[in-house]
């Protein structure tokens, strides 16, 4: 169970590696926009990757609950499952409402964290 568990965090993960590298920022000093829209990017990911395992959970512990075949502790741990599970997520948006209660632009589920990066340019001072 516990390498199916890996299998599945393995492959959710990979494609998040893979896109890794970013487009270098233009030097006048826009980086830190783009930084935090990125970490906010990342916080939305792995908001989302959470959420799926946990209903991947909520699944497998139904599984062996309805697969029980009589055996108490074999339901008793599916059950166990299920209810952490709901605790996960019951967390996890938890703390999404209290960010979204504290600053909207914190959980902004636009795509801004790539397109952004080219918007910062090189611009002569004024005199």
């Amino acid at each position: 169970m516990k390498k199916f568990i890996l299998i599945v965090l393995f492959v959710l993960i990979t494609p998040a590696i893979a896109f890794a590298q970013t487009p270098t920022v233009a030097a006048n000093g826009c980086s830190g926009d783009s930084v935090t829209r990125c970490v906010n990017q990342i916080y939305i990911w792995s908001m989302a990757a959470a959420a799926l395992l946990a209903l991947l959970m909520i699944v497998v512990g139904g599984y062996i609950t309805l697969t029980a075949a009589g055996n108490a502790e074999r339901a008793s741990r599916g059950k166990s499952y299920i209810t952490s599970s709901l605790t996960g997520l019951a967390l996890l948006f938890g703390a999404y409402l209290l960010l979204r209660t504290i600053n909207p632009d914190l959980v902004d589920f636009s795509n801004n964290c790539v397109n952004n990066l080219d918007s910062c340019t090189k611009t002569t001072p004024t005199k």
